[in-house]
């Protein structure tokens, strides 16, 4: 072999190792490449990652910030649209009594006084109660224009509709006050029409106060008896009837128990307390707002009594349609009225079901009748129940409403202790 052949394949060899040498070269720095962009591509997708992250996060925030604000609004605005039905109900009533009702200026139930003489006010109960109960809150003074204000003429002073029954009476009171200014032939009788209270005998030709106030003892059927039936009634009718026509003649008419306390006519409250037999109950209860309707009536209802204790039957005495008195459901030793055996066909039947009437209250002005019909036959109350259930002292509550009321309870018995009847 000749010299050049052994450098010409030394060269060979030199130049195919430079190749490879080269080649490893690229392929070293093209994985370096490859690394960097991986890595770089990682975190581009980490910090999109990491990004987006944040940007839910805030978005989330700024949700639920601006979710927590027209929430409060709403609450806000709900708040502020029951306040101004409120106060929409509460200026109606005092335009229908600024409008209607000229005859009395105690400015007490127009929510302001005005600071001229002080009100004259009765006193017809004072009776002390458990822990100071019916002090608690000091009433402010209230005024009127005019210093010779009857008493009579003075009613209680009372916020809106708090209930059902209260809507009710409320408006029939406003009504029969428009009708009382608007003509002279509309007039309630002295005593309550007792039929309403019976499905056999009831008028609905003119559904007058005893109507409209049966119609809502109806409706509970805790008061499950007749006595208390009855005697509800009774109280309502006389307290509407003079709320109506505020006349001395329709205050002397009701129990002194029932006539306003002074705190009722110097403090607002609910329409429904005024019911209330008990003179510092409804003291008890105007101091203590907290104690609503609900709450009372749903033990009240069906844990008062008023202590009757002949038949229940013997509440009421027919008239027959001959126009002549007999009496034939009345307790054999009543004083008054002559003893009867015969069975009272006005039982009220157990499957009666209430009719509460919203409407048409008094009859077109053309018909000949008064607010109450006076038929020629029907029921009217025994004299001895109505003397017996003007007795504070025969109406008592149970030991479900003391245990549920304990304070109310001592009241009630402080109250019924120091009646002396009228």
């Amino acid at each position: 072999m000749s010299v050049s052949s052994i450098e010409s394949r030394a060269s060979q060899g030199r130049t195919t190792h430079a190749e490879e040498k080269t080649i490893s070269d690229k392929l070293a720095r093209k994985r370096v490449l490859d690394r960097k962009a991986q890595q770089a591509a990682r975190s581009r997708a980490k910090w999109n990652m990491e990004n987006l992250q944040h940007q839910v996060a805030q978005l989330n925030n700024a949700l639920i910030s601006e979710t927590s604000r027209l929430k409060a609004l709403l609450d806000e605005s709900k708040d502020e649209t029951e306040r101004i039905r409120v106060e929409n109900r509460a200026l109606k009533m005092q335009l229908e009594n600024s409008k209607f009702d000229c005859s009395n200026p105690f400015l007490g139930d127009m929510g302001f006084a005005t600071p001229n003489i002080l009100l004259p006010v009765p006193v017809p109960y004072e009776a002390e109660s458990p822990r100071q109960a019916v002090d608690m809150v000091a009433p402010r003074s209230i005024s009127v224009s005019s210093p010779s204000l009857n008493l009579y003429e003075c009613v209680p002073w009372s916020t809106g509709p708090t209930c059902v029954s209260d809507r009710i009476l409320q408006s029939y009171v406003a009504t029969a006050r428009m009708r009382v200014h608007a003509t002279s032939d509309i007039f309630l009788k002295e005593q309550p029409d007792m039929s309403a209270l019976l499905a056999q005998a009831r008028s609905t030709e003119s559904p007058g106060v005893s109507n409209v106030v049966s119609d809502i003892l109806l409706a509970y059927q805790e008061i499950n008896t007749l006595p208390k039936k009855a005697a509800c009634l009774y109280v309502m009718y006389k307290l509407l009837n003079w709320l109506i026509f505020r006349t001395k003649s329709t205050y002397d008419q009701m129990p002194a128990w029932l006539r306003p306390v002074p705190l009722q006519l110097q403090m607002e409250h609910p329409a429904w307390i005024d019911r209330i037999p008990w003179p510092n109950a409804r003291i008890y209860l105007i101091n203590n707002p907290s104690i609503t309707f609900d709450d009372f009536a749903s033990c009240y209802s069906s844990d008062f009594h008023v202590s009757w204790p002949y038949e229940h039957s013997h509440v009421f005495i027919s008239l027959p349609s001959n126009g002549t008195s007999t009496s034939h459901s009345h307790p054999a030793t009543s004083p008054s009225v002559e003893a009867n055996t015969n069975t009272n066909p006005f039982s009220t039947p157990p499957d009666m079901e209430p009719e509460v009437v919203l409407k048409n209250w008094f009859p077109p002005h053309d018909r000949p009748q008064s607010g109450e019909p006076i038929t020629s036959g029907g029921v009217v109350l025994n004299p001895v129940f109505e003397q017996h259930l003007r007795q504070l002292k025969n109406w008592s509550v149970s030991d479900v409403f003391r245990r549920r009321f304990p304070d109310l309870g001592v009241i009630i018995e402080s109250d019924s202790r120091l009646d002396s009847g009228n």
